[in-house]
């Protein structure tokens, strides 16, 4: 299932490993987003992990087949798009306080960039930092361009070629998603702020040849709901 939309995914990558790690079998879902693995043993421990081109399974959790009802055991499985309209989109990636160092759990996140643009070698990005309104605006304009900096040497680092990364510029607190300006910021929550403190990956070459390379691959592993 789609993690954003709750649609159906269709011709996804679905492996089964046993409790050794060893793929036992392989699935394809359906445009139902169905799929079925007949080569299942009672009493045992399973993994089930999905793939698709531009998706991430949000979590892997371990599948036992103890107190099966009916000789079926259900696993619903969510995938998390990387690529909506024209943003790779990861989940948020948080810096220490007045800090612009990429930190590990960000670097984790970070990698899905790396990944979207290793399947797409045509495609070229620029990345926009934010802040929330508390601090000084010129300030918090250069905080963010720091960060922002930072993040596009860390995409570097990992093997992507500095010219597939058009921009990487910081804009403070200029662009504001909420009231939660200079004069309200006392007034906002937390959470209200945090909204406000996000980077975004643009792809701005490119998207029509992903576009087209997502079609061929579904087409390829396309399999209609049988009766």
């Amino acid at each position: 299932t789609n993690d954003i939309t709750n649609e159906p995914i269709n011709s996804a990558i679905v492996k089964l490993y046993n409790d050794n790690n060893e793929i036992i079998e392989e699935a394809y879902t359906n445009n139902l987003g169905f799929y079925q693995f007949k080569n299942v043993l009672c009493d045992n421990k399973y993994t089930v992990v999905a793939s698709k081109l531009d998706h991430k399974q949000n979590k892997i959790t371990p599948v036992f087949t103890t107190d099966i009802k009916d000789n079926v055991v259900k696993k619903d499985i969510t995938l998390r798009p990387l690529i909506i309209d024209n943003q790779i989109v990861i989940k948020s990636i948080y810096f220490d306080y007045d800090k612009d160092f990429i930190r590990e759990d960000a670097q984790y996140e970070l990698e899905n960039i790396v990944t979207v643009m290793n399947n797409h070698p045509e495609i070229v990005i620029k990345i926009e930092s934010h802040t929330d309104s508390r601090g000084p605006k010129a300030y918090n304009r250069d905080l963010s361009d720091r960060r922002a900096k930072s993040t596009r040497d860390f995409i570097i680092s990992r093997g992507i070629s500095k010219e597939r990364i058009n921009s990487a510029i910081g804009y403070g607190e200029d662009r504001l998603l909420n009231n939660c300006n200079d004069a309200n910021r006392n007034k906002c929550t937390e959470k209200e702020h945090q909204l406000n403190r996000r980077s975004y990956f643009y792809i701005i070459k490119g998207a029509d040849e992903v576009k087209l390379r997502q079609e061929q691959k579904e087409k390829l592993y396309n399999r209609p709901f049988k009766k």
